[in-house]
């Protein structure tokens, strides 16, 4: 075994509770929820939180819209998740 299976087989340990998770809305892009859309993605682009949760996007280019301001987006994500209207409300109040 090569030191980069090596080191490819200790991150895959210490990181394998996250992607055998479920990711965070059923998979649908982050991006898109806190636009007020639902996106399912393949979750073939994804990005870990500091919370530890593993998020799906639609491409690339919504991941990185996304880490443009991710704790913005991601409460305004989770609002439109809990409930569409709230996601409004919010919208008003910026």
């Amino acid at each position: 075994m090569n030191v980069a299976s090596l080191v490819f087989a200790v991150l895959l340990c210490l990181h394998s509770n996250v992607y055998a998770a479920d990711p965070e809305f059923d998979g649908e892009c982050p991006m898109a929820l806190s636009e007020g859309k639902e996106v399912a993605t393949n979750c073939s682009v994804f990005w870990v939180g500091p919370d530890d949760k593993l998020y799906c996007f639609f491409n690339q280019a919504a991941k990185e819209q996304f880490l443009q301001s991710p704790k913005e987006n991601l409460t305004r994500a989770q609002t439109f998740w809990e409930n569409s209207e709230n996601l409004k409300r919010l919208i008003r109040k910026e």
